[in-house]
Parts: C-alpha cells; sequence; structure tokens
C-alpha cells in the first residue's frame, strides 16, 4: 500500500496521567510534540493529517492539510480515537491511513511507510515489537472506523476487540526490516518508543540531541 495514497491519525486526547502534564503540549525542537509528530506524518503521507483530541477539547495546528476532530464521549479509551480518527480519514477519501498515538518523539516516516507498505489485503498491519502489539503505530484501512463505532456501542473499549473482528496481518520486526530503508534507518525500531513519564522524556530529549533530524527521510 502506497504512502502516496494514505491519511495519518494522530491520537492526541489522552490524560497523561503518567506523565502529569499534557504529553502533547510538551516542548520539542522548536515547537511541541505534537507539532513534531504532524510533521513527521506530512512528510510521510499525502494526507491529510487527523489529529483526535478529547471530547470537547480540540487540539489547534496551523496547517491546511491536517484536521482536527474530537471523540464523542470522554473516557472510552483509544478505541474510541482510533474509531474517530479512521471514520474522518474515510471521509475525507482515503482508504488507509497511518495511526499513532502523539508520545512517539523517535516516529520517522522509514517506519511510516514500511508499515503501510505491509498492509496489503489485510484491514490492519499491525507490528508486534519488543514484546509488545503496536496498535498505535500501525496501518489501518480507515473503513475500520465505522465498525469500531459499532464495536464502542456494543461495550467494547479494547483495540484487541477491533483486531478480533478484522483480518489482520501482524509484523514481526524480521518483518519490518526486510524493508531496506527502515533497516537502515532505525536497526532497533525504536520509532515505536513512547515517552509515558518525565524520566522517559528527559531521555528522549537527550538522544535527540545526539541524532540528526530525519522528517524527511
Amino acid at each position: 500500500m502506497s504512502e502516496t495514497t494514505a491519511a495519518a491519525v494522530v491520537l492526541a486526547g489522552g490524560r497523561s496521567t503518567r506523565m502529569g502534564r499534557d504529553k502533547a503540549a510538551l516542548s520539542w525542537g522548536d515547537g511541541t510534540l505534537l507539532d513534531h509528530v504532524v510533521a513527521v506524518l506530512r512528510s510521510a503521507v499525502s494526507g491529510p493529517v487527523v489529529v483526535v483530541g478529547a471530547a470537547g477539547f480540540p487540539r489547534s495546528v496551523d496547517a491546511s492539510d491536517v484536521l482536527s476532530v474530537t471523540d464523542d464521549e470522554p473516557g472510552r479509551g483509544p478505541l474510541q480515537g482510533i474509531a474517530t480518527g479512521l471514520t474522518a480519514a474515510g471521509a475525507a477519501g482515503r482508504e488507509t491511513a497511518f495511526l499513532c498515538s502523539v508520545d512517539l518523539p523517535a516516529l520517522h516516516p522509514a517506519y511510516v511507510h514500511a508499515v503501510l507498505a505491509a498492509l496489503s489485503d489485510a484491514e490492519v498491519a499491525l507490528p508486534v515489537l519488543h514484546g509488545h502489539r503496536q496498535p498505535l503505530a500501525a496501518a489501518y484501512r480507515t473503513a475500520l472506523g465505522p465498525r469500531a463505532t459499532r464495536l464502542l456501542a456494543a461495550g467494547a473499549r479494547r483495540p484487541a476487540e477491533l483486531f478480533a473482528a478484522s483480518v489482520v496481518r501482524e509484523l514481526s520486526a524480521a518483518d519490518l526490516l526486510a524493508d531496506p530503508a527502515l533497516a537502515a534507518a532505525d536497526p532497533g525500531l525504536v520509532a515505536v518508543a513512547d515517552v509515558d513519564t518525565p524520566d522517559e522524556y528527559a531521555r528522549a530529549v537527550a538522544r535527540s540531541r545526539d541524532e540528526p533530524d530525519d522528517t524527511a527521510t
């Protein structure tokens, strides 16, 4: 699946409980972490980039190809964000989307491209890295937005419940590193390393000072 026809979705409505402050608003480079992740995605897909805020709290991003939407209801977890974001991307005319959380400072285009390319005829391309499924660094068909909405109405709250009702292709590290560009850019697949705590954020900032900006990779 080509990134030239895909949208992207950023989930930015979490409570940031462990961080103790809004992760989307954390400083990163010359802006915020949300600005950074949006910039990576804008360079990786043709767009639009859909930014999903919490119910009643839209996120403002100053770019014409960025759509700001909000969850319908609070407190329903990442499955609500997935439903909202994929539905908005589908309404914008895109059949596929790369979806991630806002707390991925090491995300880069080579990872986005590799995951989208692996979607093929599946409904979800789901990396399984570092011992965990990565539903918030995965590729989806946007038709799953309405399906997730129906599952939410039936009481579902976890992405795993959507996966159980979908055609999922799980991707191992070896699967992803078969992509030469990703293997060269990120052999450790740190693109999926999130920042949940102040210590993790501080370490990510320190690492970023020693690494080149690969937004345009």
